[in-house]
């Protein structure tokens, strides 16, 4: 969501003039319409699942309370990739000037914003892995650490969240909406380069070399490091137990099938929050090292590509914040389940007219009535979409070397 300026250095008489959206017609597919959908989507999904988390107890209090955190951040993602990359599309398109004046009115405070959240979420990201990561290897000191997390989830949290703000406050700085009154309409108004970003020093240490570094490649590097070494882990740890277990237990043969299953699952969880995270920064990663190396050749040899490839950068961004819940509803049961019940019980209250809440999902106090094919508790009657005595009732199992519930 970086947007583009022009520094202005020379004091003198001011040429009117407004740049506006550049290949009108094609951004206006890609962001007008397809990103559009997207973002969306994207604030739709991040919005159910944080009424979720919110009506489930259980999962704030497990390793996927990062999980809800990222749905907050993603939400205001969304909303700042629409007014800040769709509105001025529009506006563009349609030549409509009020849009143009409202869109200077919020364009800094937006860009702080949307910098801040994008740092956040990675270090949600990291949090969440790193936490994972310690539960899948032993050692006193990873001991230590990963009691700390689990504790102080809340604590953590809120520190890296204040560490982002902290960080990409000078985001306001860096940017200057100027007005020139002798300018007519659009040129009126023109965002330029701040007192920060006119430092040729902070422009160069700051914004481009700890940024590129900080922002991007670092987290990218760290994050498919563990991501190899939780996987490797995991499925070393599962051969190993399939070789130590009896094949035979009480006189029954263990089913090898529900074995690869569970692998499989928890593999899956495992990755998946990574995964989307590292595909949707490669290009950023790609395009960061190119500019690095020769950015001439990509402004003035490739002027067309350029541009829409940093437009995609952000849609890459956009669209993993909106696949994150679908593949939290795939991967986790836990997540899987919760959902479900609370999809029913939103049902129940908007067309049945009911002010009682459904029971939470929470494997430890049993099971969930939610799992008896929809089933919620109404004044301690069961409703179920077929008769309770047909229905099997999975029990919830303590994972002792995951420290999570697993059904």
């Amino acid at each position: 969501m970086d947007y583009e300026y022009e520094l202005i250095e020379e004091p003198g008489k001011h040429n009117c003039s407004y740049l506006g959206t550049d290949y009108m017609e094609g951004k206006m597919f890609l962001i007008g319409l397809f990103a559009m959908l997207i973002a969306v989507t994207s604030i739709i999904f991040n919005t159910f699942y944080t009424i979720v988390f919110i009506r489930n107890p259980s999962l704030r209090r497990s390793g996927v309370f990062y999980f809800g955190v990222i749905a907050v951040i993603d939400i205001i993602m969304g909303i700042n990739y629409l007014a800040l990359m769709v509105v001025p599309v529009y506006m563009d398109y349609y030549h409509y000037l009020p849009l143009w004046h409202m869109f200077v009115s919020y364009v800094r405070i937006g860009m702080t914003e949307s910098s801040c959240a994008m740092f956040g979420s990675m270090l949600m990201i990291v949090l969440a892995t790193t936490e994972r990561f310690l539960k899948t290897f032993d050692g006193k000191t990873i001991s230590v650490s990963r009691k700390f997390l689990e504790r102080n989830r809340y604590g953590v949290s809120a520190f890296c969240i204040l560490l982002a703000c902290a960080y990409k406050y000078v985001t306001y700085f860096e940017l200057d909406v100027e007005r020139y009154p002798e300018c007519p309409d659009f040129e009126e108004y023109e965002i330029a380069a701040g007192p920060y970003a006119k430092d040729e020093n902070y422009r160069f240490y700051f914004m481009f070399l700890l940024r590129n570094t900080l922002d991007r490649i670092l987290p990218f590097l760290v994050l498919l490091t563990m991501n190899i070494l939780i996987v490797k882990a995991v499925k070393e740890d599962e051969r190993l137990k399939l070789q130590k277990e009896s094949v035979v237990s009480n006189g029954k043969t263990v089913n090898l099938k529900s074995h690869r299953r569970n692998v499989k699952d928890a593999t899956r969880a495992l990755i998946s929050l990574v995964s989307i995270y590292l595909l949707s920064q490669s290009l950023q990663v790609f395009l960061t090292v190119w500019e690095t190396i020769n950015r001439s050749s990509l402004e003035d040899g490739f002027p067309v590509m350029y541009s829409y490839l940093n437009d995609i950068v952000s849609i890459f961004t956009l669209l993993a914040s909106c696949l994150r819940f679908p593949i939290y509803f795939c991967c986790n049961r836990l997540i899987h389940t919760a959902s479900i019940d609370t999809l029913h019980g939103m049902r129940i209250t908007c067309f049945m007219g009911s002010s009682k809440k459904p029971q939470e999902y929470s494997p430890i106090h049993g099971i969930p009535n939610s799992l008896e094919c929809g089933g919620a508790i109404d004044g301690g009657s069961k409703t179920s979409l077929s008769s309770p005595e047909s229905i099997s009732k999975p029990s919830a199992v303590y994972d002792e070397k995951l420290q999570e519930w697993r059904l």
